[in-house]
């Protein structure tokens, strides 16, 4: 019999934040198995492994709604939808390999012992929750040549430290951000979600003003969509969300 992980335990396992984990929770998505006599969250091996499957989804691109009516269809193969999985994983790019073998470590050890590894479960779930980037051939797809030689100038000029500091900050808001849609925009909350992302969206074209076409390239991209379906990138619902928050700020302000 596996033991129990509170919430804590969890999302410093996987990776997946607190905030992230309750509204999984809130929306039905993954309740957890149990509550302790002081009413904390308690997982077990089979949450574990459902937010393996609701990770890898959302990484291809499914949405949390779509991803929810999947995982509960009475019909539901779990080994089936691990292989299907794998064989999508590993036409992309080498970057989603550890995820990958990962998945093919879940099979192999279920189908020798009868019994699934939560400790796999968990190598699957931080390959999947670790957001990962579009590889060169995606960025080929939406940018010239000439501008992928100035992604190369900017990524020089900027630094291997900001530029992980700034994805991770974008990580963190995004997934806050998705946790709190139904947030009422005026809030402070939301107020505070909105500046965080001001701060962020500066910090991350400040070395891009040397290349205002390049900028442009990457503010026409994202207008038509050519991101939609990668979680790592802000994608429409998060930008309607900052939208209302920016609106209701001008509102407060005009009162």
């Amino acid at each position: 019999m596996g033991r129990n992980y509170r919430v804590g335990e969890v999302a410093t396992l996987t990776r997946v934040s607190v905030r992230t984990l309750h509204h999984y929770d809130r929306i039905g998505l993954l309740r957890p198995a149990a509550h302790s006599a002081g009413g904390y969250r308690l997982y077990g091996d089979a949450d574990l492994l459902r937010l393996q499957q609701i990770l890898t989804l959302r990484y291809l691109g499914f949405p949390l709604k779509r991803i929810g009516e999947l995982l509960d269809r009475p019909e539901f193969d779990l080994v089936a939808s691990l292989r299907v999985q794998r064989q999508v994983l590993q036409e992309r790019s080498a970057e989603l390999e550890r995820l990958s073998v990962a998945i093919d470590a879940l099979l192999e050890r279920q189908a020798a012992t009868g019994e699934w590894s939560w400790e796999l479960a968990i190598d699957a779930s931080r390959a999947a929750s670790a957001g990962l980037t579009r590889n060169e051939e995606e960025m080929m797809a939406h940018f010239t040549p000439e501008q992928m030689q100035q992604f190369e100038a900017v990524g020089k000029a900027v630094g291997p430290e900001e530029i992980a500091a700034i994805e991770q900050g974008w990580t963190e808001l995004l997934s806050e951000i998705r946790a709190n849609y139904d947030l009422d925009p005026a809030s402070a909350e939301a107020q505070a979600l909105g500046t965080r992302a001001d701060a962020l969206k500066e910090r991350t074209m400040r070395g891009y003003r040397q290349f205002p076409e390049l900028v442009e390239a990457i503010r026409a991209n994202y207008a038509r969509g050519a991101f939609e379906g990668q979680q790592q990138a802000l994608q429409a619902a998060d930008q309607a969300f900052l939208d209302r928050v920016k609106a209701a700020g001008k509102a407060s302000e005009g009162e």
